[in-house]
């Protein structure tokens, strides 16, 4: 168990998520919970397209030609409708990997067409000679920062998007916007850039998020693996401990009883539930206390030690006289469930001259 735990925990991948020492199944997981983030993330896409193409409508009315503006902005809204379909036709489908990974392909390809279709705003605003028009940079860059959020898990998702929307924006200023043109275009390709490498940072920050998730789920499955076996392990432990007529008392580190079998009441007259809480001292007789807790420090040397104890006085409380035993003392404190001492011992002889008067 301390292997799994070891193990689990030495894959916690680090700042820089490396394909190199993932194994085959955690790839898979990676790009299959890539996929599945993108498809939550689509309808903010699809939306915002929708939204921006109504407010562009709109806004342009006035300057582009009806036919033309009108034009666009359905093919727009087409491309929006036809994504809200696919996604609705795989939300209400399967959810598989599989289905996740054939959507996150299609999804990708809409978005190049996408940024295609804004792409091209950017000859329609200029040929109409509206490429000062403070609204043509502010959609189409804003579109590229949604384009980002809506597709966070996947670069790729975002370069698409970007590559043929910002590029003819870069190109119309470049050839178009007068002196000042070559310098807006820098800016416009500049903003690409950075855009790229944001959308590649927030990936890999996803990448981590998931392959932490599947590591503390590792973790988790681990630990819980071990507490059951503690549980069945104390279950097993009890179960043969009061089938026992052996005496078996658990000691904390701290000298208590936290656990007397029943075979306890039989031995030193008094019921198990009597003992808890009782200490060392009140249970053990004075003259043996001192070899009793050699004993114990003794057994602390090793986990698992057992020291024997050929002779100790106990007796339960309001008893008058000690029950002589025999039996051996085992150090079990780091054992899960016992986490004590654990005396385990017979009466004397059997019973015979096996009680001392406390006076004695």
């Amino acid at each position: 168990m301390i292997t799994e735990l070891q193990t689990a925990i030495s894959k916690v991948p680090r700042r820089k998520v490396r394909r190199k020492g993932l194994t085959r199944v955690e790839v898979v997981k990676l790009k299959v919970e890539r996929a599945a983030l993108l498809f939550r993330n689509a309808p903010v896409a699809i939306i915002v397209s929708a939204v921006n193409a109504a407010i562009v409508t709109s806004v342009a009315w006035s300057d582009i030609p009806h036919n033309v503006l009108l034009g666009w902005a359905g093919v727009v809204l087409a491309l929006a409708l036809l994504r809200a379909a696919v996604w609705l036709r795989v939300r209400r489908g399967s959810t598989s990997g599989r289905n996740m990974s054939r959507f996150a392909r299609w999804h990708i390809v809409a978005m190049a067409f996408n940024g295609a279709l804004w792409g091209s705003l950017a000859p329609i605003f200029a040929v109409h000679g509206l490429i000062g028009h403070a609204l043509l940079p502010f959609v189409i860059t804003g579109m590229a920062a949604a384009a980002i959020v809506s597709a966070g898990s996947s670069w790729r998702g975002s370069l698409a998007f970007n590559i043929p929307a910002l590029t003819p924006l870069a190109a119309v200023y470049a050839l178009a916007a007068g002196s000042d043109g070559l310098a807006i275009a820098g800016v416009v390709l500049l903003y690409g850039v950075a855009t790229t490498l944001l959308a590649l940072s927030m990936q890999r920050m996803v990448d981590r998020s998931i392959l932490l998730h599947t590591k503390n789920n590792a973790l988790f499955a681990a630990l819980q693996r071990q507490a059951d076996e503690a549980h069945v392990a104390e279950q097993r432990f009890r179960a043969l401990v009061e089938a026992s007529r052996e005496v078996t008392i658990i000691f904390s580190p701290e000298g208590r009883i936290t656990y007397a079998s029943p075979s306890v009441e039989n031995a030193l007259g008094a019921p198990p539930e009597l003992m808890i809480g009782l200490t060392t001292k009140a249970v053990v007789r004075d003259e043996d206390l001192p070899q009793f807790r050699a004993v114990g420090e003794k057994s602390l040397s090793q986990l698992g030690e057992v020291m024997k104890l050929d002779h100790v006085c106990m007796k339960g409380p309001g008893q008058p006289d000690y029950a002589v035993l025999s039996g051996r003392l085992t150090n079990m404190l780091y054992v899960p469930g016992v986490e004590g001492f654990v005396f385990s011992g017979v009466l004397v002889d059997g019973g015979a001259h096996s009680h001392i008067h406390a006076a004695q």
